[in-house]
């Protein structure tokens, strides 16, 4: 009697080891080629839209991030991952497209917020003199904004993957604040259809 137990029990863990089998690959969609069709022509025209909106990446840690962020969403399986010549292209398009939106956290430049302090000198004799106005060497100062930026961006998401979702809010906040100055130099005729077109190409590639 204990022998059939065991084999009962045994068969009801192989059954539902096939049963998470079938969900597995359930899970994983396989897109059409009208689909295919629709997310390359979405990827091409959330590039063109977010090349005229925000421009191309002014520092290669957008590159980078745009890389890395990508990268990992075809290694979690976000993505799907690429099997012909169409989809590695699509690939190098979202990593463009994810660089490019990435000019809406990071790459603020080199800016120098104390460029307008000057002060007054006088030049001439005693009869003919006019004041001048001369930079002194704090208006030269410049703050490495981009790596700044960077700094906090790698702080967010790394709270993000740890799951500590006070320290990614509080990063993610500050990260808004030092690009608000940036903001304003987009074309946003332009960069808001691209955003849209992006996460929308995004959200039809995802599992």
């Amino acid at each position: 009697m204990s022998e059939i137990s065991e084999q009962i029990a045994d068969f009801h863990v192989r059954l539902g080891r096939l049963e998470e089998a079938v969900k597995d690959t359930k899970s994983h969609k396989v897109d059409s080629r009208l689909e295919n069709a629709v997310e390359f022509a979405l990827a091409l025209l959330a590039l063109v839209l977010c090349f005229y909106g925000f421009g191309l990446p002014n520092h290669f840690y957008q590159y980078m991030f745009g890389f890395l962020i990508v990268l990992s969403l075809y290694h979690k399986s976000t993505f799907p991952m690429p099997s012909d010549i169409s989809e590695w292209i699509l690939l190098i398009l979202n990593i463009l497209i994810a660089s490019m939106l990435l000019k809406l956290a990071i790459g603020g430049g080199q800016p120098k917020p104390f460029s307008w302090f000057a002060y007054p000198t006088l030049e001439g004799g005693v009869t003919s003199f006019k004041v001048t106005w001369q930079q002194a060497a704090l208006s030269n100062w410049e703050i490495p904004l981009t790596v700044i930026q960077s700094f906090f961006l790698v702080i967010t998401l790394f709270g993000g993957l740890i799951g500590f979702s006070l320290l990614s809010g509080l990063t993610s906040f500050i990260l808004c604040l030092l690009a608000v100055p940036a903001l304003i130099d987009f074309n946003w005729t332009w960069a808001m259809p691209g955003m849209v077109a992006a996460l929308t190409c995004f959200y039809l590639q995802s599992e």
